[in-house]
């Protein structure tokens, strides 16, 4: 799959699990997201660390509450998952917006087609624009493939 990744250079993309653990990226996804090394999973960043809210831009709109319905739709759709469940209530408990966004009890599919801005640390800060493309790989239907297409 890291092959694939590269083929998509000089774009951003990664391949993650049902639980957003990051499993292989390509390099720019690296660049832009210098949190990788010391966390691997995508929404645990999100909600867990401080730095997410000045790089992921509008967090709380555009971030958090659509992160939250995917995940609450993930869960509804592998309800026996422990490692969904384990990672909605760590992120609960972890962090006081995301239990007020859970309160509203949405749900969403994926972000695919969605436009969102990104703050790049290594950068200089300079702010982004990018069209998220997912996909689902058809011989494993739990993974995900993002693609970030600066628009």
């Amino acid at each position: 799959m890291k092959t694939v990744l590269d083929a998509l250079l000089p774009h951003p993309a990664y391949l993650s699990n049902l639980q957003w653990d990051i499993l292989a990226h390509n390099q720019p996804q690296e660049d832009w997201f210098p949190w990788l090394p010391y966390e691997r999973n995508l929404m645990r960043f999100a909600f867990l660390f401080p730095e997410a809210r000045e790089q992921l831009v509008n967090w709380r709109s555009d971030w958090a509450a659509p992160f939250l319905a995917q995940i609450r739709y993930a869960i509804a759709m592998h309800p026996g998952s422990e490692e969904l469940l384990r990672l909605r209530d760590d992120i609960l408990a972890g962090n006081k917006d995301a239990r007020e966004l859970w309160a509203e009890n949405k749900a969403l599919a994926h972000p695919d087609g969605d436009v969102r801005r990104f703050r790049l640390p290594y950068h200089q800060g300079e702010e982004v624009r990018v069209q998220i493309m997912a996909f689902a790989p058809l011989r494993n239907q739990n993974l995900r493939a993002v693609v970030l297409l600066r628009v």
